[in-house]
């Protein structure tokens, strides 16, 4: 839990997805909305999306603000480990008073490393073979490219040590 802090801004500024709930009620806060938004990034990163739908002008908003904000994980990442979800429900806890600070969050077991299985991981898939259709294409594109960029290299060469040719007057007759 965070002491009290002092308000250090008003501003309403950022990414819609990203705000506490207090900021969205344009209200002062603190640095807990760093925790806040670090509690997203966390969540897509583990998750693949917002810990809310972020389509609607209105609706996560509105949960936000009335503090009914329930923290819910997509139905693919039922794997996540509860020292993960801990971790999430403390970030992205809708009182900022109770939100977890930075040092609290790096202090967390699951931050540390200390809830990482200890038995042998599934085996990595190996490396993955390109299909042989792509490796030319981005080889024909790369060679392309860097013959446009040969080409436009020659040119500016040529024009800095050749002087510009000077226009010469032409005599009018009458």
């Amino acid at each position: 839990m965070q002491a009290m802090e002092e308000p250090v801004a008003r501003t309403f500024l950022g990414t819609r997805g990203y705000l506490a709930p207090e900021m969205l009620q344009r209200r002062d806060y603190t640095r807990a909305v760093d925790s806040w938004a670090l509690g997203v990034i966390v969540f897509v990163l583990l998750c693949g999306c917002l810990p809310f739908d972020d389509d609607s002008a209105t609706v996560p908003s509105d949960d936000l603000v009335k503090a009914k904000f329930i923290l819910r994980f997509p139905r693919w990442a039922k794997n996540l480990s509860s020292s993960a979800k801990n971790l999430l429900s403390h970030l992205l806890d809708v009182n900022p008073r109770s939100r977890y600070t930075a040092e609290q969050a790096l202090a967390h077991p699951w931050v540390r490393g200390d809830t990482a299985p200890s038995g042998n991981m599934l085996a990595s898939p190996g490396r993955i073979k390109p299909s042989p259709a792509a490796g030319n294409q981005g080889k024909n594109t790369a060679a392309r490219i860097s013959k446009e960029n040969a080409a436009r290299r020659q040119n500016e060469l040529a024009s800095e040590l050749s002087p510009p040719a000077k226009r010469i007057p032409r005599k009018q007759s009458f």
